[in-house]
C-alpha cells in the first residue's frame, strides 16, 4: 500500500510542474527548455533558508520568489530572442544554474547534495504527503484548465499559430509570455517546496537534463497544449517509471535499459504528434 501512495506523492509533486511547461512548451509553441534550472534554484533557495531558519513559510517564500524571477528572465529572453536561439540559451541558463550549484560547494554542499531536510509537522508519513500534493496537484490543475480555456490561454495559442496576425489582432506578445512563464513558475516553486521534504534530501543529480527529457516526453505522449492528456501520460508515465525498479536487473543494467525504453517512447511520440509539434504555417 506505501507503494501506491509514493506513486501518489509523486504524481502530485509532478504534476504541477509538468503543467506549467505545457502551458509554455505545449499550448504556446515556446520552445522553452529550462524549467529544470529554474527548479534546481527554487529548490536551493526553499532549503537553504530553510535549513537557515526553520522557518517553511520563509522557505516557500524563497522558492517562489527565485521561480517567479528566473521565470521573468526566461520570459525577457523569449521577447528578445527568435524561438531556435531561446531555445539554445535556455539550455545554456540550465547548465549555468547546475554548475553554481555543483561548484558552490561552500553553500550548497556540491554534488553530494543536502540530506536531512525538514518536513512540516504535518507531514509524517508517505500518505501525508500524497494526501497533500493530491490536493494541491488537483487544484493547480484546474487552475491550468480554467487558463487553457481563458482569453488568455487563446491568445497564447493565437501567439503559437501566427504570431504576426496574432499581434495584428491586438494580442500583447510581452504580457501573454510573462504570464505564462510566471505561472509555470508557480508550479515550479510548489514541486521544489514539497518534493525535497519528501525525500529529505536535495541532489544535484535529480535536475540533470534526462529530467527535462522525461518531462518533455510527457508533454509530447500526452498530445502538447491538452491538459487532460498531458495529465494522464504523467500518471501512466510515472508509474511506468517507478514499476521498472521492480524488473530483476542490476542497476547498471536497469538504469541504461531505462533511457532507452524512454527514448523510444519519446521517439515515436513525436514522430506520432509530428504534425502538430511542427505545424505548418498559414499562407493566404
Amino acid at each position: 500500500m506505501d507503494f501506491l501512495w509514493h506513486i501518489v506523492a509523486l504524481l502530485g509533486t509532478f504534476i504541477p510542474s509538468i503543467l506549467g511547461q505545457n502551458l509554455i512548451f505545449g499550448k504556446g509553441k515556446i520552445l522553452h527548455f529550462g524549467p529544470v534550472g529554474a527548479s534546481i534554484i527554487s529548490a536551493y533557495s526553499s532549503v537553504l533558508v530553510l535549513m537557515a531558519t526553520q522557518s517553511f513559510l520563509l522557505s516557500f517564500i524563497a522558492g517562489l520568489v527565485a521561480a517567479l524571477l528566473l521565470s521573468l528572465l526566461f520570459a525577457w529572453l523569449s521577447l528578445k530572442l527568435d524561438s531556435d536561439a531561446f531555445g539554445v540559451m535556455t539550455i545554456a541558463v540550465h547548465l549555468a544554474m547546475l554548475s553554481i550549484v555543483l561548484n558552490w560547494s561552500s553553500l550548497t554542499r556540491g554534488a553530494r547534495g543536502i540530506n536531512d531536510i525538514p518536513r512540516l509537522p504535518f507531514l509524517d508519513s508517505v500518505f501525508d504527503f500524497a494526501l497533500l500534493s493530491l490536493v494541491i496537484s488537483i487544484l493547480y490543475t484546474l487552475w491550468i484548465w480554467h487558463i487553457d480555456r481563458s482569453a488568455f490561454g487563446r491568445q497564447l495559442a493565437a501567439l503559437s499559430e501566427h504570431e504576426w496576425h496574432a499581434q495584428a489582432l491586438g494580442i500583447d506578445k510581452g504580457k501573454i509570455h510573462i504570464g505564462a512563464f510566471l505561472i509555470s513558475g508557480v508550479g515550479i516553486s510548489i514541486v521544489n517546496f514539497l518534493f525535497p521534504q519528501y525525500l529529505m534530501l536535495l541532489y544535484p543529480n535529480d535536475y540533470q537534463f534526462p529530467a527535462f527529457v522525461f518531462m518533455i516526453m510527457i508533454i509530447v505522449a500526452g498530445k502538447p497544449g491538452s491538459v487532460l492528456g498531458v495529465t494522464l501520460s504523467t500518471i501512466l508515465l510515472v508509474v511506468f517509471k517507478e514499476a521498472l525498479r521492480f524488473v530483476p536487473l542490476a542497476p547498471s543494467i536497469l538504469g541504461p535499459v531505462r533511457l532507452i525504453l524512454f527514448g523510444l517512447i519519446l521517439f515515436a511520440s513525436v514522430w506520432w504528434r509530428r504534425d502538430s509539434l511542427f505545424p505548418q504555417r498559414r499562407s493566404v
